[in-house]
Formats: C-alpha cells, structure tokens, sequence
C-alpha cells in the first residue's frame, strides 16, 4: 500500500496549460462554423473595396458628346450619316462606332438621371467581377483567393470606368469570355469521352460581336483576342490528334469567320473596316490614352504588378498551362505596354484566365508535409474583435462608395462653367474654335445657336486636315510625331489657319494651351486686331471676332465696361451637365428683338415724313 501511494504521488502533475488542452475538447463544428462566417466577411470586404475602383466619379470630357449625339438621333428619329455640330466639316461622313452606346447614354439619361447611371456604372462593375469570381469558382478557386486577386484587376480597371462607351466593350467582353471559358472547360480533360468542346457555348459569340461593333470600337481587340484564342486551340487539336481533328477544325474556323462576318451587321458595312483601317494605322500622340504607359500616370504601378503577378503565377503554377492563353496574355501585355487603353483588357483577362494559377502557386508557398493544421476555435474576445474590424472596414468603404457615387459634379476650376454661361448671357454665339476636350460640353451647352471647329470624335467625322489644323493650334511644334496630311502646310503656316478656315466668330481657349494663347496674342498684337478678348478667368479665354463684338456699329457689341478679366481662383462646382442658365440669354434676345423692331418703326417713320415732306 506504502510502495502504491508512492507511485502515485511520485506521478507528474499536468501544468494548468496542459490541464485545459485535457478539459476544453474542440468543438469543430462550431469552429468550422465560426470560420466559416470569417471567410464571408473578409469575402464582402474585398467585394466592397473592388468596388471602390470601378464607382470612379470623373467626368469624362466625351460625355456630353454621347449623350447629345444618341439625344438627336431619338429627336431626329434618324441616325445621322454626316458630321453634325461643327461648321468645319459639315457634310462630310461620319463613322460612328459608338451609336448603340450613345443611345443607350441619352435614353438611360433622360429616363432615369446622372446620378443613376453612374450608379448602374458600378454595379456593371462589380457585376463584371462577381462573374470573374464565380467563374474562377468553377474551376476550384476559393473565394478568397480570387477577391483578393480581382482586387488588383479592380485597381487595373479603375483609370478606365468613367462613364464611357467602352463600358459596353467590357461588358461583352465578358460574356464573350464566359461562352469561351464554358466552351473550352473540358479541352485539357483527357478522360472525357466525346468531344471536349461545348460547342453550345460558342455560337453566341457571332451575336455578341454583332452587337459589339455598334457599340464601341474595341471589337477589333476583342476579335483578335478571341480569334487568336481559336485558332490556337485549333492547332492544339491538330497536335493531338492529327487528322482525326479535321471537324474540330472545321467547326473553330466557322465559328471564327461568323465572328468576323457579325461586324459587318453594322449601317456603315464595309466602310467601318476601311476607315478603321486607315485610322488604327495613324499615330495619335495627342491622344493620351493611345500613348504609352509612364511613371506618371496612375495606372502605371498597378499594371506593373499585375504583369508581375501573371508572370510569376505562369511560372509557379502546377496547374496545366493552356498555351493560347499565354500567347494571348503575351500579345496583350506588349499592347497594353504601348497603349495605356489596352490595360484594359489586359486587366480582364487576368481577371478570368489567372485566379487558379494564383492559387496554386500561393499554395506552394505553405509547409510542406502532410500534417494538417488543428481547427482551434478562437476565443470570443478573438472572435468580436474580429467581427468588429470586418464591420468597421465595410462601413468606412461604404462611406467611401457613397461619397462616390452621389457626387457627379463639373468643376469650375476644369471646365469653362464661367465662361459658358458668360457667352450665354452675352450673346456670344456662332463659330467656334475651341480645344477638343472642351469642345463636346461646347457643343451640348451651346447647341443650336453655336457649332465647333473640332471635337473628340476626331478621324470619325473630320478630315485630316482639319485635325492639323487644330493640333498645330493647340500644341505647335510641341507634338511633331504625329500623323499629318500631305496636303497641310508646315505647323509654323498651319498653327494660324483655324482662325480663319470658314470664318469662325469666337475662340474659347484653355490657358493651359500655350501655344494657341500665344497664336492669340501674336494676332491681337497686329496694328488692326482680328480677335478681341472678351472674357478671362483663371483658365479659359474667350475671343471674339473684332469687327463683330468690338465695332460699336455691330448689334452684337460688347462695351468695354461688359468684358470680364478675372483672375481670382475658381472654386466650386455644378451637378453634371452643368449647363448654362438661359434666361439672361433670352432677356437680352428680347431686348434685341424690340431693338429691332423700333429701329424698323424708326426707319418707317422718317420714310413717311419724307413722303409728306415730298
């Protein structure tokens, strides 16, 4: 009994660590439960803060071109075949490539506001996203593995979602990758019998380029992207299985060249394909988004990981490699290193074809070995805390969305707000010369009364000649790279014509433009003036035609005492349009009208007193 009590307090005692392993026994389903709701959390967390990117609230200096242009099309019940708005090349034709979009911008405007639509902007966002995510889901991504890759393609896209007609571009782009993606799902199954092709899946893809090619002219990269993709499946079919893929083949080039026969569904028919021909071939160094991609611009970092992501996942992947995706990332990625728009797609792609390489090589980041982690269900005070920082993301992100998306305004200090609505209430109307990124909000604040010398629909719808004549304005001999026609004089001869090519009767001028200011003062400076200035503020000028609103004879003088100089910052904003305020316009025109009615009864007078004088 002695020897027996021994053994027993001879025994070690559990330290008190040890004694709660023994008495508290996990509860794995509730700790696969608790985890469960985590893993929903940080999902909606990521989901919210991609949407961040994809509500960007900048207006976009084409806006207000597409919603007027689709606005006449509903009012003319009619889609305009020639230039329309401008004085410079009236009659001359004009290939839009934007009509489905334009009219989708003016109906959804009309009907439901701007505020709406920038909203339904980022849904087409998210929405855009999500179906990345569920189709990365399909093939065996986990959820926070592809949220958290979309939230770099998220950052990719953002520079591009201002509310523009290549919002439309991603979209079937989209749906373009769905039916492929769902088409090809089974090409690397080696042990499914039939065909691994789902045909069903690839015939939508001649309507969605149907419906593509009116809407926005990134159909051609999405119809390089997509052929390029079938043809390399077609020589994967050929290398596999030799002649025995002669249908397969047949099968990839019809729906191919129904592909490229869909995008002459359009009212230009072939004349689309030429003029994109001549156009896409061109240089346009004046054109931001067609410039390459540098340290300044904001996209820049973000597209530099995200090339350094795809290359790295490529490579660590144990996952099968489809060839043509890589080409086509390859190709792609040297456009979007050209081209700062083709991040774009390059950002898309990433979006569908990446999240299960990244997965896997992020899982050949873990330990290796077999052993599996315990499940531990975390404490409360771990779990509130948790629950509490999941909360207070979401509501700080949602703040930042909301403030997103209900501020769509136009910025004084940005656009000639001032100096519209001084033109307005002045009468200043007529031909007008004034920069392209100006010029669409020009001409929906000053339609009908006045037309433009250029717009950003650039090669659509003008001549060569004239897109020299206004480049060699507004740049000078800063931008000398770019495309010129043979038939335009040298830039110092050419910088001076647009003042005088048709008569124009004002100028609305951004400073910023050093050489047009610097064009303007050479010609006021002459011993007779052609230009006076008539407004200034802290960003644009405008100018009038002197013997028109100098020339105390004229009706439309202005006295020196209604010219404005100011030069004080210029702070605020208006809701988008922004439109000017009309109804001093309409006093002054009344005033005109009763002017011109006395001065009749004048001149009808003096003839009867004449006649009695006789």
């Amino acid at each position: 009994m002695q020897a027996h009590a021994q053994a027993v307090s001879a025994k070690p005692v559990p330290d008190r660590a040890d004694a709660n392993q023994v008495d508290a026994p996990v509860d794995t389903a509730q700790a696969k439960r608790a985890y469960r709701l985590l893993k929903i959390g940080v999902v909606a967390t990521l989901a919210l803060s991609c949407a961040i990117p994809v509500s960007l609230n900048l207006v976009d200096p084409d806006l207000w071109g597409h919603v007027q242009y689709g606005q006449d099309w509903l009012e003319d019940g009619h889609l305009h075949r020639t230039a329309t708005h401008t004085y410079t090349a009236v009659d001359h034709p004009w290939i839009n490539h934007e009509n489905a979009a334009e009219l989708v911008f003016a109906l959804g405007y009309e009907k439901l506001g701007i505020y709406p639509l920038v909203l339904l902007k980022c849904l087409l966002g998210l929405g855009i996203l999500t179906t990345m995510a569920l189709v990365a889901r399909l093939h065996g991504v986990k959820m926070i593995a592809a949220w958290a890759l979309l939230l770099l393609v998220a950052a990719n896209l953002q520079a591009f979602f201002p509310l523009r007609p290549q919002l439309l571009s991603f979209l079937l782009f989209t749906i373009a990758m769905v039916c492929v993606d769902r088409g090809f799902a089974f090409w690397y199954d080696e042990g499914r019998s039939g065909s691994r092709m789902r045909l069903k899946w690839l015939l939508p893809l001649p309507m969605i380029f149907a419906v593509w090619v009116n809407s926005h002219g990134a159909f051609v990269a999405g119809l390089a992207i997509v052929g390029t993709l079938l043809a390399g499946r077609m020589i994967e079919a050929w290398l596999r299985e030799g002649r025995d893929s002669l249908k397969t083949q047949i099968t990839l080039a019809f729906v191919g060249l129904s592909c490229i026969a869909a995008t002459f569904v359009n009212p230009y028919g072939l004349g689309m394909h030429e003029w994109l021909l001549n156009s896409l071939g061109e240089p346009r160094p004046e054109i931001t988004e067609w410039a390459a991609p540098s340290m300044s611009d904001p996209v820049f970092w973000p597209f530099v990981t995200l090339a350094l992501v795809v290359v790295s996942c490529l490579v660590g992947t144990k996952r099968t490699r489809d060839w043509p995706q890589i080409v086509v990332f390859a190709l792609v990625g040297w456009q979007a290193a050209s081209h700062l728009r083709h991040i774009a797609f390059f950002a898309l792609l990433a979006g569908f074809w990446l999240p299960g390489h990244f997965q896997s090589a992020i899982a050949r980041l873990r330990p290796t070995g077999n052993k599996k982690l315990a499940v531990v269900l975390p404490s409360r005070r771990v779990r509130s805390v948790m629950s509490i920082l999941i909360l207070g993301a979401m509501t700080l992100q949602s703040i930042a969305l909301f403030g997103r998306l209900s501020n769509f305004q136009v910025s004084r200090d940005k656009y000639p707000v001032d100096a519209m609505q001084y033109m307005v209430d002045h009468g200043v109307q007529g031909r007008v010369v004034v920069n392209f990124n100006w010029a669409q909000y020009a001409i929906a604040a000053l339609s009908p009364h006045s037309t433009v010398a250029f717009d950003g629909r650039f090669r659509t719808c003008y001549p060569q000649e004239v897109v020299d004549m206004h480049f060699d304005f507004i740049f000078g001999e800063q931008k000398t790279l770019r495309h010129r026609s043979k038939n335009s004089p040298t830039i110092s001869e050419n910088q001076f014509r647009i003042l005088d090519h048709h008569s124009p009767d004002i100028v609305l001028l951004d400073r910023s433009y050093t050489n047009a200011a610097d064009v303007l003062q050479q010609v006021a400076s002459r011993p007779s003036p052609e230009w006076t200035m008539l407004y200034r503020d802290e960003i644009a000028e405008v100018w009038g035609r002197t013997v028109r609103f100098a020339n105390p004879a004229s009706e439309d003088f202005i006295p020196i005492a209604m010219r404005v100089e100011n030069n004080t910052p210029l702070q605020g904003a208006l809701d988008w349009p922004a439109l000017p305020d009309y109804s001093k316009y309409k006093q002054v025109q009344a005033f005109r009208a009763q002017r011109d009615d006395a001065s009749q009864l004048d001149q009808v007078s003096n003839r009867q007193k004449s006649d009695i004088g006789a």
